[in-house]
């Protein structure tokens, strides 16, 4: 593999500021370029070198690359792998390099206490994917404290919404307010260095100028409605999204969303409802051990009360489902009333749109799919819409959700839709208790079914112990 660095890499590095920051697009090699920097520094002498992110994965990924540039600089590294370093009162588990001249690399999971009574003379601290970090405000209060000893702090980040405290410390660099170096490398900005060529090269493709155009074409089309903040380095308005790209990457699959893949299990139906201009949509989701899988997502535009209410019944039949969640607001209040009707006031539960209520649903949502126990259709509507849906702060400091419109009809219908289902199934089935009915001397079949035998009487109780599968 060739180890030289693209123009906007050699850039980065020849930066000397105490200070420095980089708003970056995604994938564009920065980190590794990071790597090479921190082995210079240390084998240098110049200091230690404390590295934060936001995963694990990240913080190991990052040993890696310096381990690979140790060795392509012939620097000698005298240990490589896991230790545990003091933060405040408790350990945690980081990943290390030592060099035989006594320096080291450490690499950990971002936490405020993480750079504390760390920022020696010499020493840097780098934050990487800072915008993404739990408590950012903090980590960078602790960071930059390496200053105070000459020592010298990288921040280095896509953005995650103009609200972001990343944003903010990009924004004040910008206008003076705070001292320090800030680079800006786009995605455009890396082609024209050769971005597009050296990936190819590594691939070990034809490197030709339709190639390179494809390619990065292709990229673009990855990102599709997030490419203004993930790849241009724009930072979208508000907050970020409510789920992060990352998050929603991990519960896709090609088998959510495939009727036939259904295994007849119980399942719960949840409805977003809309009349004209938004979309309709009806999510049947099964649980499948303790993931809960997307079978079918009925969409329907501009079709008539009537047409949704057999929908239901369709759906309800197919994926033997035992509970029915509404959005019950506006026009949803009498299709929610028609569905209690029809079938059971137990079976059916409405929900109406306040702020409070949106916030419990999306958490239901956020709360599956941070723990990947959800799985969804690989597809661009379906992400579009997740996408959508962004985090506002509201009167009184209460957050408030809104969709910023990129969704396919600008209504995250989808995601609301899948927010109910996730609340729905975390509160399990109505438990009922059985009666029974004194046997009639003469029973009539009507429709083709036998007569009743007794009643259900709700308990409203959350256990899932002896719950009805039959008849409600």
């Amino acid at each position: 593999m060739r180890r030289t660095l693209l123009g906007y890499q050699r850039r980065w590095v020849a930066d000397k500021a105490q200070l420095k920051v980089i708003e970056k697009s995604r994938r564009i090699g920065l980190s590794w370029c990071e790597a090479y920097d921190a082995v210079m520094h240390a084998a240098e002498d110049a200091g230690n070198v404390y590295y934060q992110s936001f995963s694990r994965e990240m913080t190991r990924g990052f040993i890696d690359d310096c381990a690979g540039w140790a060795d392509y600089l012939n620097v000698v590294a005298s240990t490589v792998g896991e230790t545990l370093i003091e933060d405040g009162d408790r350990q945690v588990q980081a990943f290390r390099i030592g060099l035989d001249n006594g320096r080291e690399i450490v690499a950990m999971t971002s936490a405020p206490r993480g750079f504390r009574s760390r920022g020696r003379p010499g020493d840097l601290g780098i934050v990487d994917e800072a915008a993404f970090v739990d408590d950012l405000e903090e980590v960078l209060k602790a960071a930059l404290a390496f200053l105070v000893w000459g020592g010298r702090i990288h921040v280095l980040s896509t953005h995650n919404g103009e609200g972001n405290p990343f944003a903010l410390l990009c924004e004040d660099i910008r206008k003076g307010k705070q001292p320090g170096s800030l680079h800006k490398v786009a995605f455009a900005d890396a082609l024209a260095d050769g971005l597009a060529e050296r990936v190819l090269e590594i691939r070990g493709c034809a490197v030709t100028p339709g190639a390179c155009a494809e390619w990065a074409a292709g990229i673009r089309h990855i990102y599709r409605h997030n490419a203004a903040e993930e790849l241009d380095c724009i930072p979208s308005a508000g907050a970020g999204s409510f789920l992060a790209w990352e998050t929603i990457r991990g519960i896709q699959h090609a088998d959510a969303g495939r009727p036939e893949l259904y295994e007849g299990g119980l399942s719960w139906l949840a409805i977003d409802v809309a009349r004209r201009r938004h979309l309709w949509v009806c999510t049947a989701l099964e649980p499948v051990g303790d993931v809960l899988w997307t079978r079918e997502m009925a969409i329907l535009r501009d079709a008539r009360f009537s047409e949704q209410r057999a929908e239901v019944r369709r759906m309800r039949r197919q994926y033997n489902a035992i509970r029915i969640g509404v959005d019950q607001t506006g026009m949803g209040e009498g299709f929610f009333e028609d569905l209690q009707d029809e079938h059971g006031r137990h079976m059916v539960e409405g929900f109406l749109f306040t702020g409070p209520t949106r916030l419990m649903l999306a958490t239901s949502l956020l709360a599956r799919a941070e723990d990947a126990r959800l799985r969804i259709p690989d597809d661009e509507d379906t992400e579009a819409d997740l996408r959508s849906v962004r985090r506002l702060g509201g009167a009184g400091g209460a957050p408030r959700l809104v969709s910023d419109g990129s969704g396919t009809d600008g209504h995250a219908d989808r995601f609301w839709s899948l927010a109910i289902g996730c609340h729905i199934a975390g509160t399990g089935p109505v438990e009922f208790d059985y009666v029974a009915a004194p046997a009639r001397r003469s029973a009539r079949v009507e429709d083709g079914r036998a007569p009743a035998r007794g009643w259900l009487r709700p308990d409203h109780s959350d256990d899932w112990r002896g719950a009805a599968t039959g008849a409600w």
